[in-house]
């Protein structure tokens, strides 16, 4: 028996999308020598739980499509989320870098050694690095569904564990670990955000157990959603507080905030598990207009192809302001979001309308 499709999960990937996005235009309005802290308190501190929550997301869909007591096979598993990440990600990675090539009019990317290492830690373009990640949880699958089915019982245990645990590894990575001279280790180490999956690792189980549990997390949310409404008000005042904080008293300029306040942070965990709960519930237990259904269920499908072409749209936006030496103030800063938003709609829009040959469908990331 099919399961049905669950519409809150597409519309949370609509809406993370749209927090991805924030997330990079608020590097553009980090150049501006005064920002307008407010704005970007909503782009780079709230959208925050947008990149982990995509870690949620995935692993939901791996979990719901292939629960523990069904049937898996690895190598057909495999071979279609190798088709899914994998190839988008040599197309798009070899794309961004002929992009940045002619811009930049240097092919010194193409060198070989450069190469390898672009393409094994993610670095042709600063979004790309996800599908790294992804990629390595897809290729452990068989060791979290060993692992999932070993704490499974005992969940009421193991997660607040497995939270503590992922805190304080994700604290030393952050915060206290420093990078070791030799250059074999350096590399491995400056860029282990790149595609060291222990940084997601409870957000990741916990999307999993969330779709082999889904009825019973709904019936959950449905009886705690006074504690949903507390938890999500006070983890946003948390980090609002962590952000206005380390500027105030630590004397922190808006960009060092911004890179000490993030997902990663003990803060950031928490608001991240905060807001996927909240969302869950609005969209499961409460009743959602028709105009934002049709909106999140539009951005949950195009969601993908948008992911991947958005910063062409944001490089030709930020040329545009740089070019008429305009500064990136918040009335720019929300044109640029609209602009970037739109035309990355619309491009997944078309390409999904118009006829592609099979290949190429699967390298955009379409099919």
């Amino acid at each position: 028996m099919s399961k049905r499709f669950v519409h809150s999960i597409n519309y949370l990937r609509g809406l993370c999308m749209l927090g991805v996005i924030a997330i990079h235009i608020g590097s553009v309005a980090l150049t501006n020598p005064t920002p307008n802290l407010g704005l970007i308190a909503v782009l780079e501190i709230l959208s925050r739980f947008s990149v982990p929550a995509f870690f949620f997301l995935s692993a939901f869909g791996l979990f719901y499509k292939y629960p523990l007591q069904g049937p898996f096979s690895y190598t057909t598993y495999l071979k279609r989320r190798l088709k899914t990440v994998f190839i988008p990600y040599l197309f798009w990675s070899l794309f961004y870098l002929c992009y940045m090539s002619v811009a930049e009019h240097s092919y010194t990317l193409f060198r070989p050694l450069t190469l390898g290492k672009t393409l094994l830690f993610g670095l042709s373009m600063y979004h790309i690095y996800f599908l790294v990640i992804l990629l390595w949880f897809y290729l452990l699958m068989p060791l979290w569904r060993y692992l999932l089915k070993k704490t499974d019982r005992h969940a009421s245990i193991f997660f607040p564990l497995l939270f503590i645990g992922n805190v304080i590894f994700n604290y030393y990575s952050s915060y206290v670990w420093i990078a070791p001279p030799t250059s074999l280790w350096h590399d491995l180490f400056v860029y282990r955000l790149n595609y060291l999956v222990l940084h997601y690792i409870f957000i990741f189980f916990f999307g999993a157990f969330t779709a082999e549990h889904f009825p019973a997390v709904i019936a959950w949310m449905k009886n705690h959603a006074v504690f949903l409404y507390l938890f999500q008000g006070a983890a946003v005042l948390a980090m609002l507080g962590s952000y206005a904080g380390v500027m105030h008293y630590w004397q922190y300029s808006a960009l060092s905030a911004v890179f000490t306040i993030h997902q990663l942070s003990p803060i950031g965990m928490i608001y991240t598990v905060s807001t996927l709960l909240f969302f869950l519930y609005q969209w499961e237990c409460r009743s959602l207009s028709p105009v934002c259904q049709r909106l999140f269920t539009l951005l949950g499908n195009v969601s993908y192809p948008m992911y991947l072409v958005h910063p062409v749209w944001l490089s030709i936006g930020a040329a545009y302001l740089h070019h008429r030496h305009l500064v990136p103030d918040a009335a720019y800063i929300l044109c640029l979001y609209l602009f970037v938003t739109l035309t990355s709609l619309l491009y997944s829009l078309l390409i999904q309308k118009i006829s592609l040959p099979s290949w190429l469908q699967i390298c955009l990331g379409i099919k």
